[in-house]
């Protein structure tokens, strides 16, 4: 059917219609439970969640069409075209922040998040374009795939940053959210991490494969990402260490 993992990559298939299928799932799952009425890892951000989840599953199911088919259709050219895409790609980055402030710090309401989570977005497109000219002033013209290899790397070290030191302020009597968004950002880096070695082996090494492994962080992205928050959220995993932690004080 397709005459190359790159061809298969390329295709709707793969990039429209399969991301589809876990959020549609998740949107019904969620209709048919709504609400959840368990507290959730951190009761203060459970209506969070359920403000979240739906919204950001929607805009899952936006995306990949809206940058695909639609642009297509809408004979989109550049550089609009590549700004259209960049608008998602930074909005999925925001996803991210927004659902880390928001459990982290429930009490300063949805608005400062929402704030917070907007100021962080900026920081890697804009190490990743600058990391990108650095490259081409010192070494001449790239592929066009690299401003991505930086991206990706770079989203990847601040994950790690906000595991490493953002997490360890939370307070101990919250040892069940520290757990949670420890989660969620070991999550994140898989899913870059990936994408940058996918990349790597198909600039560097010219590896048609390379394509067939960038489809794993891509449902990784758009398909699980709300299943995976909403769900390890409402986790009864988290219960007994909430309480063994309360029983040892």
């Amino acid at each position: 059917m397709f005459a190359s993992w790159a061809d298969f990559y390329k295709s709707d298939i793969q990039s429209v219609y399969a991301p589809w299928v876990a959020p549609t799932v998740f949107l019904v799952f969620w209709l048919l439970a709504q609400p959840d009425r368990r507290a959730g890892v951190e009761p203060r951000a459970a209506r969070f969640m359920q403000i979240y989840a739906p919204l950001f599953a929607i805009e899952t199911i936006l995306d990949p069409y809206a940058t695909g088919p639609l642009a297509r259709w809408l004979g989109f050219e550049e550089p609009f075209a590549t700004l259209w895409m960049v608008l998602f790609v930074l909005l999925g980055d925001f996803r991210v922040y927004l659902l880390v402030f928001g459990v982290l710090a429930p009490e300063r309401g949805i608005a400062a998040a929402v704030r917070r989570a907007a100021a962080w977005t900026l920081i890697v497109p804009v190490v990743a374009w600058s990391v990108r000219y650095g490259l081409e002033w010192r070494y001449g013209s790239l592929p066009s795939q690299t401003i991505w290899i930086s991206y990706e790397v770079a989203f990847f070290a601040i994950a790690l940053f906000l595991e490493r030191r953002a997490l360890p302020t939370i307070d101990f009597r919250r040892y069940e959210v520290r757990l949670y968004l420890r989660a969620v950002l070991r999550y994140v880096q898989l899913y870059y991490a990936l994408w940058a070695v996918s990349d790597l082996l198909i600039v560097l090494r010219g590896v048609d494969w390379g394509w067939g492994l960038r489809a794993i962080p891509n449902q990784l992205y758009y398909g699980l990402w709300i299943p995976f928050v909403y769900l390890s959220f409402f986790s009864r995993r988290y219960a007994p260490i909430n309480r063994s932690v309360h029983a040892a004080r």
